[in-house]
C-alpha cells in the first residue's frame, strides 16, 4: 500500500472475538486517531442472537452517527478471529441475476431492436404524459439535471440517431420543453457564477437551446442562446473561492467547461475559442493548487463543494480533472499544457488512482479516508460509475496501462454491485451504471461488455428490479429519470457512439 493511501485509510468494522462470542468495535492498526470509549460496543452473539435476531448498531467513530444493521449475528464456521461484513437492512443494490459473459456461443450479446424501441417509447410516452411542457407546475425546473432542458436534451438526443428520429417529432417536442426551460431560467439567483451554472442552472439550458435552435435553423434564437450562454465565460474566469466551491461539475467551472466541449462538438464550427477554455482551466488549476495548499492536501490539485473535499464525478476531483484533460492542451501531439500544469494534473490524477481499492471502487470525500468513515457508494455522482470517464481519457491521453486495468476492475464492481434500487436513471441508477460498459465496449471492442450493457437493459423489465425500484425524486428528469434512461438505450442501439451525456471521453 503507497504511502499516501496508508496515511488516509482507516478501517473500522465489527469482528468476532472467539473467546466471548462478542462482536466488538476493532480499528485497523494504522489508524492516525483513538477512539473514544463511546464508539466501543459489545453485542452478544451466537445462540441468544440467532434467537432473536438482534439488530446491531454500526458507530462511526469519531462522528457520533449510527446506521443500523440487521443480520443475524450467528458465529461462522472458522472461529478464529475475523472481520465481518455487516450487512445494511436493505442492501443498495440488487443481486446479479444474469451469467456473466464467457463467448459469443453459450452469451451472446445480441438483443432485440424492436423491444429495446418499444421500452423507449414506453418512457417517452410516460414523460410526455407527465411533464408537458406548457404546464404550468411552480415546481418544474428549467435545468438538465432534473428540469426541463433536461427531458429537450432527450429528444434532441432522440432527434440525432437514425434508430429513433422516426419515433417521434423529437425535434418539435425538444423546441416546446426547452422554452419552457428558458421561461423558467429567471428563477435562478443572479449571481454572476449562476451564469456558468451548466447542469443546474441557466449555461446548460442556453447550450441545449442553441444545438435545438441550429438544427430547427431558428437562426435569431441561435444567436441569442449563444450570447447568453457566452455571459460565463467571464463570470467563470472570476476567481470565487467560496465556502461552496465554485470548479465542481453540477454547479461549477468544470461543469462549464463541458457544456464549451460539448457545444463545439455538436456545432458545425467552434463557438468557443481555444483562449477562452485555457484561461477557464488556468483559474481551474489556480483554485486547485490555493486550496491543497490551503489544507496541506497530499495532491497537487484538490477542491471542496460545501465544505466537502470530494472525489467523485458530481461534486468532485475525478470530473473536475476529467475537464482539464478535455482542454485544448491534450488535444495536440505532443500535449501542449505547461509543464507546471501537466505535472500537477498527472499527479492528482495518479493519487486519486491510488484510492482504488481491491473491489475497483474509490471513495466518497476524502474525509471518509481521514475518520474512518468510508462510504463506499457505485454511482456515476460517488463511486467508481463516474470515476470511469477520468480513467478513460486518461488512458486515452498517456497510453499507460495502468488506467485500463484500473477501468476493467472498476467496470467488475458495477457488475457485480451497480443493480442499483435507486431507480433508472443515470446520475444514481441503473442506467447510468450501464453506461459503464458502453464506454469499456467502444474503448476496448471487447463484446463482454457489451453483453453487459445489454443485461443492464434487461434488468429494466426484470421483475425484481420493478417491485423494488424505487421511484426517484423527479422519476421522468435527466440524471434521476427516465429521460436519462432513454439515452443510455438510444446509445444501446448504437454503441460505436455512446456517451454519457456531456462527458464524451472520444471527441
Amino acid at each position: 500500500m503507497s504511502a499516501p493511501r496508508k496515511m488516509y485509510e482507516r478501517k473500522t468494522r465489527y469482528a468476532l472475538d472467539p473467546n466471548n462470542n462478542k462482536y466488538r468495535f476493532s480499528q485497523s492498526d494504522n489508524d492516525t486517531d483513538d477512539a473514544s470509549d463511546g464508539d466501543c460496543k459489545e453485542y452478544e452473539s451466537g445462540k441468544d442472537a440467532e434467537d432473536k435476531n438482534k439488530k446491531i448498531h454500526y458507530y462511526w467513530a469519531k462522528q457520533n452517527l449510527y446506521r443500523l444493521y440487521s443480520t443475524s449475528a450467528t458465529k461462522p464456521p472458522d472461529t478464529s478471529l475475523q472481520l465481518l461484513a455487516i450487512e445494511e437492512m436493505e442492501k443498495r443494490y440488487l443481486s446479479n441475476p444474469f451469467p456473466d459473459y464467457v463467448n459469443a456461443q453459450s452469451t451472446p450479446c445480441g438483443y432485440d431492436e424492436e423491444h429495446v424501441k418499444n421500452l423507449i417509447c414506453t418512457y417517452v410516452d410516460a414523460i410526455l404524459e407527465h411533464c408537458s411542457p406548457g404546464c404550468d407546475d411552480e415546481d418544474m425546473r428549467g435545468d438538465l439535471y432534473v428540469g426541463n432542458a433536461g427531458i429537450a436534451y432527450m429528444f434532441w438526443k432522440m432527434s440525432r440517431s437514425s434508430q429513433t428520429q422516426d419515433l417521434y417529432p423529437a425535434l418539435e417536442h425538444a423546441h416546446g420543453f426547452i422554452r419552457n426551460a428558458k421561461a423558467n431560467a429567471d428563477r435562478y439567483k443572479k449571481r454572476s457564477s449562476e451564469r456558468y451554472s451548466f447542469l443546474c442552472g441557466n449555461a446548460g439550458i442556453y447550450a441545449v437551446s442553441a444545438a435545438i435552435s441550429h438544427d430547427l435553423k431558428l437562426m435569431q434564437e441561435l444567436s441569442d442562446d449563444l450570447m447568453n450562454f457566452k455571459a460565463g465565460i467571464i463570470a467563470s474566469k472570476e476567481f470565487l473561492h467560496t465556502k461552496y466551491g465554485c470548479d465542481e461539475v453540477l454547479v461549477g467551472r468544470a461543469g462549464y467547461l463541458a457544456g464549451c466541449y460539448w457545444l463545439n462538438d455538436v456545432m458545425p464550427e467552434k463557438k468557443i475559442t481555444d483562449d477562452d477554455l485555457i484561461s477557464i482551466c488556468q483559474v481551474i488549476i489556480i483554485s486547485g493548487r490555493e486550496f491543497a495548499k490551503q489544507t496541506k492536501a497530499p495532491l497537487p490539485l484538490m477542491y471542496q463543494y460545501h465544505g466537502t473535499e470530494y472525489l467523485g464525478a458530481a461534486h468532485g476531483l475525478c470530473a473536475i480533472l476529467h475537464m482539464l484533460l478535455d482542454s485544448p492542451w491534450f488535444r495536440t501531439d505532443p500535449i501542449s499544457a505547461p509543464s507546471a500544469e501537466l505535472r500537477d494534473i498527472k499527479k492528482s490524477i495518479d493519487f486519486f488512482l491510488m484510492l482504488q481499492d481491491d473491489e475497483g471502487n474509490f471513495p466518497v470525500a476524502l474525509e471518509d479516508l481521514k475518520s474512518g468513515r468510508e462510504k463506499r457508494l457505485v454511482h456515476w455522482c460517488h463511486g467508481a460509475p463516474g470515476a470511469v470517464y477520468l480513467l478513460a481519457k486518461a488512458y486515452l491521453i498517456f497510453k499507460e496501462d495502468k488506467y485500463l486495468q484500473a477501468l476493467r476492475r472498476s467496470s467488475d464492481l458495477v457488475w457485480n454491485k451497480g443493480f442499483l434500487r435507486k431507480g433508472p436513471g443515470i446520475c444514481h441508477g441503473v442506467a447510468g451504471n450501464g453506461y459503464v460498459f458502453l464506454l469499456l465496449y467502444r474503448l476496448t471492442h471487447e463484446p463482454k461488455y457489451l453483453y453487459r450493457a445489454v443485461k443492464y437493459m434487461e434488468l429494466l423489465t426484470n421483475p425484481e428490479f420493478k417491485q423494488r425500484a424505487r421511484t426517484p425524486d423527479r422519476p421522468h428528469s435527466l440524471y434521476e429519470g427516465v429521460a436519462g434512461t432513454v439515452c443510455f438505450l438510444i446509445d444501446l442501439l448504437d454503441p460505436e457512439q455512446a456517451q454519457f451525456p456531456f462527458m464524451d471521453v472520444f471527441h
